[in-house]
């Protein structure tokens, strides 16, 4: 069992300072340092700037330092490059992968939830998004998780909740950060840095390469993508619990 903690530092826009992200972040890591010291606390960061600013990083440092892991969107720039502070060696970045029959049109017309879909196990099945942020020198990819197609939550109109398909890093790094909770519901001890190489090692090769995958309009594209892009490869929970003692 997970208690989650929504600590807000963007506004209704998805902006705002790389100040109040710090502020959110050290705010966490007090609560390690105070309340939470006897138990395993994660960060998940659907967020990102061009650069890494240096109250960012002295935030991230500090959590590190109290015991917090911390996972992060690798973001949505293609070959521009990675987002911060997912491009910052200590944190857990994920990329966004995808499953090549997302769209499949099976026969009567039905979609993959009414097929049997395999569990994910070899890397043939799925692909990096064209628009996940590719590794430029200097930054450093982890991991790939699901961020094509996800089902989520999605406010329509003022006061209204509704679910809808997404696609992003954002709901990428989500799925990692649960992994992470759960492995350190195995070992509550778990360091930024044993995590890291964990998932590292568990991780499913997704070599750079090209797929065809079915959209929604019925269409097949072929999307590609190189060595820059997926980090150690596609993640999975059950993997990474092999990796904890």
């Amino acid at each position: 069992m997970v208690t989650i903690i929504p600590v807000k530092v963007l506004n209704q826009n998805g902006s705002g300072w790389s100040s109040v992200v710090a502020r959110g972040i050290e705010y966490v890591a007090e609560l390690k340092e105070g309340p939470l010291a006897a138990y395993p606390v994660v960060i998940n960061m659907s967020l990102g700037g061009p650069e890494l600013d240096a109250m960012e990083k002295a935030a991230i440092d500090r959590a590190i330092s109290a015991g917090v892991i911390v996972v992060a969107s690798a973001g949505n720039e293609g070959e521009t490059g990675m987002g911060y502070p997912g491009a910052y060696s200590p944190v857990i970045s994920v990329a966004a992968s995808g499953y090549v029959g997302e769209w499949y049109p099976a026969a009567g017309g039905a979609w993959w939830y009414q097929m049997n879909v395999l569990e994910p196990t070899t890397s043939a099945e799925f692909y990096i998004t064209d628009f996940s942020s590719r590794a430029l020198p200097g930054q450093d990819l982890d991991v790939a998780a699901p961020g094509s197609w996800i089902v989520g939550p999605y406010q329509v109109n003022s006061g209204q909740t509704s679910y809808y398909f997404l696609g992003g890093t954002s709901m990428a790094s989500p799925h990692v950060a649960g992994i992470v909770a759960l492995m350190t519901e195995k070992f509550p001890g778990l360091t930024a840095a044993v995590a890291e190489t964990a998932l590292e090692a568990a991780a499913i090769p997704l070599p750079a390469g090209c797929r065809n995958v079915y959209q929604s309009s019925g269409a097949i594209e072929n999307i590609c993508w190189g060595a820059d892009a997926t980090g150690a490869g596609l993640i999975t929970a059950d993997a990474a619990l092999t990796k904890i003692p």
